[in-house]
């Protein structure tokens, strides 16, 4: 659970990076293209920045998967980060 809240935490960091936003203004179910309007080029860059830091392989078609915090943790987790791999 813990390497779960660690990449939910990570990820909200780069959301936040990339919308321009502060960390607090996104929940795990904060829709990203209708709350915080992160259109499709952020999107992008959201996806190139997780793979960097996690080192995990998203496919572009899952970009429409991505749109809260919590659904891209569960998409990093399902591609096998493992703890340590930070």
């Amino acid at each position: 659970m813990e390497m779960r809240s660690n990449v939910f935490t990570r990820v909200v960091d780069i959301v936040a990076e990339v919308a321009e936003c502060e960390v607090v203004e996104i929940a795990a179910d904060t829709n990203l293209p209708d709350e915080l309007e992160v259109d499709s080029l952020m999107g992008l860059e959201i996806l190139v920045m997780v793979e960097k830091e996690f080192g995990v392989k998203l496919e572009e078609d899952q970009l429409h998967l991505m749109t809260t915090v919590d659904n891209i943790t569960n998409l990093i987790v399902a591609k096998g980060y493992a703890v340590g791999q930070a």
